[in-house]
């Protein structure tokens, strides 16, 4: 398990069940990589076996936890456990969706992220089985399965590691103010874009030159099935303006991590 691993495949998950949805494809997939699984759910244990029975044989670590942390958090841990293997690239998944390749590209080291299209499944659970039984059984009706071209977030796009991990040595200093935030929503931070939006801040701080590239290639298969309009006590999405809500919370996020950047850029003395 210590020995390099070029990519890792970080996931996190609550509501374990949907394990059987995205843990099947990751073992489709033909790439060689590391599977960090963190378990948020302190009611219940993850075996590497459960794993292996659920179709993926590959290099793997899971993480049990004794408290529930979030998303956000939990993320994060991933990326740190992660630095004990050195990969050179990070992508995540969510539990209930599907990354069905992680190709990396002959790239520019000024390249610091590559991001791909994704699918996403509306209305039928049809369509849902037929990708779980085979990616490719992919019919992009642009109703009933949806386009995403390019697809903008943290889940199904590839990052370098080593903005992954310095980004993860300013989060701890910054968590209490992100926290307060997060506590006055009233519905559920949108985790995915915050950190895509942190990965991108972080990455120009430290190089301006640092930009993300485009493959027009499906590589996510996002599952937008289930329509509750709870989640964790919180409404799941803002209840009206959905994208000026999203926006205004996304630039509070966004001031405190430039506001530790600049304070730690800061001339001492």
């Amino acid at each position: 398990m210590r020995r390099k691993n070029n990519i890792v495949v970080g996931m996190t998950t609550f509501n374990t069940e949907m394990l059987r949805i995205s843990i099947p494809a990751l073992g489709k997939i033909r790439q060689k990589f590391l599977l960090i699984l963190y378990n948020d759910n302190p009611m219940v244990n993850i075996s590497r076996r459960d794993i292996r029975r659920l179709g993926y044989c590959g290099d793997l670590q899971v993480i049990n936890t004794n408290e529930n942390l979030g998303e956000f958090k939990a993320r994060f841990e991933i990326i740190k456990a992660a630095q004990e293997h050195k990969p050179d690239w990070i992508i995540f998944c969510d539990d209930d969706d599907l990354l069905t390749d992680i190709e990396i590209p002959n790239v520019s080291k000024d390249n610091f992220a590559i991001i791909q299209n994704a699918a996403v499944l509306k209305h039928r659970v049809l369509d849902l089985v037929k990708v779980m039984e085979n990616p490719k059984e992919l019919d992009i009706d642009g109703e009933n399965v949806c386009l995403i071209r390019p697809h903008m977030g943290l889940a199904g796009t590839v990052v370098r590691a080593n903005v992954l991990f310095g980004l993860a040595k300013i989060i701890p200093d910054i968590i209490e103010e992100l926290q307060k935030i997060t506590t006055k929503l009233d519905f559920c931070a949108p985790v995915d874009d915050i950190m895509w939006s942190f990965v991108n801040i972080y990455a120009h701080h430290i190089n301006p030159d640092l930009v993300p590239i485009y493959m027009d290639s499906v590589n996510y298969i996002k599952n937008d099935i289930d329509t509750s309009c709870m989640k964790y006590g919180y409404l799941a999405k803002p209840a009206r303006n959905i994208a000026e809500a999203y926006h205004r919370a996304l630039v509070k996020y966004e001031t405190v991590l430039k506001n530790a950047l600049d304070a730690a850029a800061a001339p001492r003395g």
